[in-house]
């Protein structure tokens, strides 16, 4: 088991989490303003979190299948998604 991919399951799970409180934002806006975009931020937030839970199962369930050289490319990628989602964040939280 690589440690670059026990890293990739762990910014999975923290993405998880990101995108779990930017729904839960997305929704209390939602809740307050009943506008139609902030329904469409509420599908993006959903998808970002169904993508990345699906992204921890496979990266565990898969461990074995995929191959070691890959593993700094799924971190990077997992890493730049929790960027993004912070900063998506951040500025949801204003």
């Amino acid at each position: 088991m690589s440690q670059l991919m026990i890293a990739s399951i762990v910014v999975g799970a923290v993405n998880v989490v990101l995108a779990s409180i930017l729904l839960l934002v997305y929704r209390g806006v939602y809740a307050r303003t009943k506008a139609p975009f902030t329904l469409a931020l509420l599908l993006f937030a959903t998808a970002f979190l169904v993508q990345n839970a699906l992204v921890v199962y496979s990266f565990v369930a898969m461990m074995a299948l995929i191959p070691s050289a890959l593993d700094p490319y799924l971190l990077a990628i997992g890493a730049f998604e929790a960027l993004g989602l912070g900063a998506m964040l951040w500025t949801a939280s204003r």
